[in-house]
């Protein structure tokens, strides 16, 4: 059910791991064939230095737009969160329109319904299963308004309900493909370490021609760089990794709807 790429099947380990690995091998062949090139007598072209700046420049473009892509993705999740919390909040507050029997179901489906969205995502093991009866439970909702409209019931009373939950159904759709479905496509990706290991190609290249070269400083560009793809990665998902949207606001609503509904019985 969900479109997950490739690269997004990957955990964060591997591509931390993917992204030093990378690094350090862009590294070394590109300090091989510098020395190379010095062993011919050559010293390199003048150019060199400023072709390996203008690289790491738009390397430092590529990591800054496929960073605002994931952080402006990350934001727009909580924004999905707290608008969903307060979608629930007004349909079950707007379940007083509704005749006796049919506010209790509906209030108390609510209940469940919320009770279904509050989960960690880096925790949750019954995701589909929660989506299923999340759908389910929305289904039953709209059935009560389709009964109430067949029964004749005051449309203007019927339509305050009816018009907040087609905005709970549709924060569900948001919610579910702005969290799961909707990434940095791939071939950013693919652009992103294509770019990363010219740019490292270079530096080696540069370190080559000149004999130069450190381990610890190939380590740490290899460290600092792997930092940054996996701080995008992180904050391009929102079922793993560090950086996921707090689900207070939604655990807050669900022990006041509990409460709420043991207080009813």
């Amino acid at each position: 059910m969900f479109l997950r790429d490739p690269f997004n099947a990957l955990s964060l380990t591997a591509v931390c791991a993917a992204s030093i690995l990378l690094v350090l091998i862009a590294l070394a062949v590109g300090n091989l064939f510098g020395r190379r090139t010095a062993r011919r007598g050559k010293s390199g072209d003048a150019s060199l230095g400023s072709a390996v700046a203008a690289t790491l420049a738009l390397l430092a473009f590529m990591l800054a737009f496929t960073f605002n892509m994931a952080a402006n993705r990350f934001i727009q999740r909580k924004a999905l969160l707290l608008d969903e919390v307060n979608i629930i909040s007004t349909t079950y507050l707007r379940a007083d329109l509704l005749p006796a029997p049919e506010r209790k179901r509906a209030r108390a489906l609510l209940a469940e319904y919320v009770n279904l969205r509050d989960f960690h995502p880096s925790k949750v093991v019954d995701f589909e299963e929660r989506l299923v009866r999340s759908e389910a439970i929305q289904r039953e909702l709209w059935q009560i308004v389709g009964q109430l409209s067949t029964s004749g019931y005051d449309g203007l009373r019927l339509r305050g309900f009816y018009e907040v939950l087609n905005e709970l159904i549709d924060s569900n759709t948001s919610r579910l493909y702005v969290g799961i479905n909707y990434h940095i496509m791939p071939p950013i990706w693919a652009a992103l370490y294509v770019i990363t290991a010219l740019a490292m190609f270079g530096i080696g290249f540069q370190q080559g021609v000149g004999r130069r070269g450190s381990l610890q400083v190939e380590l740490s560009l290899a460290l600092a760089f792997s930092v940054v793809i996996v701080m995008i990665a992180d904050l391009d998902r929102s079922y793993q990794g560090l950086l996921i949207v707090e689900q207070t606001p939604m655990s807050e609503l669900n022990e006041r709807l509990q409460a709420s509904q043991r207080a009813a019985h």
